[in-house]
């Protein structure tokens, strides 16, 4: 939290211990939602559940959005009755979001307080599949006809206009409600009055398909430099609009998502400070067991060849071994970006074994010409004790070269196999790769030296 809601905090606390409920009002009638929900945070529940009810009530709704779900969980309840109209009073998209949060006994208490208008909004965006588009947007938006003047238009948006999630855009929809253009309202203010909607209509727009995945939005919002973008049913019907503020929350969450998947664990549902101790361990503990699991392959590898295994070559697998897990986490971690971002698919994969054994190919001969000098190096020095040191450098570099380009192909596939079987690409964690990698690149490496050395030091 920042320090103004800490000071905010402090300077409520103090109102309130003196009952000086008028200025707890004033106070907040100026804080900006998201500066409200924050300080809200930082109080005791029934501090923040006081302060909440001395809110202007068109101020409300809005700092109550603002806050964490389980944050709206514990306000609902210490409010009890009175949650009933700030639950109104929140956009349609935001009260279905906490209605979903909600146990099931409270929100359907809260539902049917509604107002009939309120409920059915409300009831249509949770009747969509989690994660889509159709439960992120509101149906708030200024609606038009073709063959209204512009200057109906302007009294459209007046009327209707302060009770919508933007008025960047109006929305043409023909007699049955299909969206048949949007238009900036730039287009509109500098039209003549007199002219109809229809002259100011190029029937260019991007639309959103209200069953579409949340993550679509987000894809499309910034592709096509947005702040909103309308919401169409399957008959292209206008139900409603996603705005950026909206796409923004869902990016975060998502790219949270994938950041905890690439470190090897199941994202949290909730943040880092507010997970329980019981939430972390179940979230990591079966990630870490089987990575764990995988390492003890290395186990029956370096048993397989305990008795080839020579002092001099023990000496240089943790090197080796690690030289693969860094270069297919990189390769992993930049395919499954691209694959996010949409700048390749599945069926790209000739391409992309073509792009990274050219990379492969050139980090494989940097680091391995590197991996030859640092044996000679240490050899110098003593600590690499061995008779051939030529052929333990040269098997020490050719493997190095031989897992950097098997690293970069495994990195860079698996990523595009999931994804071609249905499965979420971040799964593909750089522990992952790298568990993978130790038992491969030992393989190689074992297996390059037997050639290379036998006969001399093996």
């Amino acid at each position: 939290m920042n320090e103004a809601a800490e000071h905010l905090k402090e300077l409520l606390q103090d109102l309130i211990g003196q009952r000086r409920f008028w200025d707890v009002r004033a106070t907040l009638r100026d804080v900006a939602p998201a500066d409200v929900a924050d300080t809200l945070s930082l109080l005791e529940p029934e501090q923040a559940a006081l302060a909440f009810r001395l809110l202007p009530r068109e101020h409300a709704g809005d700092a109550f959005s603002e806050l964490e779900p389980d944050r709206q969980k514990h306000l609902i309840e210490e409010l009890g009755a009175s949650a009933q109209p700030i639950v109104e009073a929140m956009d349609p998209d935001d009260r279905a979001a906490l209605l979903d949060e909600l146990p099931p006994k409270v929100a359907r208490r809260l539902l049917a307080a509604l107002k009939p208008a309120d409920r059915r909004e409300t009831q249509a965006i949770l009747g969509y599949p989690p994660e889509s588009v159709g439960r992120l947007m509101t149906p708030d938006y200024v609606r038009v006809k073709p063959d209204w003047t512009i200057g109906r238009v302007l009294r459209q948006i007046r009327r209707f206009g302060s009770d919508a999630e933007t008025i960047s855009y109006v929305y043409v929809t023909d007699s049955v409600g299909r969206l048949i253009d949007d238009i900036r309202i730039r287009k509109i203010l500098l039209a003549d009055p007199d002219e109809t909607v229809e002259s100011v209509m190029d029937h260019r727009f991007e639309t959103l398909s209200a069953f579409d995945d949340r993550e679509e939005a987000v894809r499309q919002i910034a592709r096509y430099d947005r702040f909103a973008l309308p919401v169409v049913d399957s008959q292209g019907v206008l139900v409603g609009i996603v705005t950026a503020d909206d796409v923004a929350d869902v990016a975060e969450e998502e790219a949270t998502e994938d950041i905890q998947k690439l470190a090897g664990m199941d994202a949290l549902e909730e943040p880092y400070m507010r997970a329980s101790v019981i939430d972390m361990v179940l979230k990591r503990g079966p990630w870490l067991l089987l990575l764990f699991l995988g390492q003890m392959v290395t186990v029956a590898v370096l048993g397989h060849f305990e008795m080839q295994l020579a002092a001099v070559l023990a000496l240089f697998i943790p090197m080796i071994i690690s030289t693969g897990g860094n270069t297919g986490g990189q390769a992993a971690t930049l395919l499954i970006r691209a694959l996010a971002l949409q700048e390749l698919g599945p069926t790209d994969w000739l391409r992309v074994v073509h792009r990274e054994l050219l990379v492969g190919i050139a980090l494989g001969l940097g680091l391995g010409l590197f991996g030859f000098l640092a044996v000679l190096f240490w050899y110098s020095l003593g600590v690499a004790s061995t008779t051939h040191p030529v052929l333990v450098a040269i098997s020490v570099g050719l493997a190095i070269l031989g897992i950097v380009l098997w690293a970069v192909v495994l990195g860079a596939m698996l990523p595009l196999v999931l994804q071609r079987l249905g499965f979420d690409p971040a799964t593909v964690s750089s522990p992952m790769v790298a568990t993978l990698m130790d038992v491969s690149g030992l393989v190689i490496y074992m297996t390059l030296s037997v050639v290379i050395l036998r006969g001399t030091v093996l």
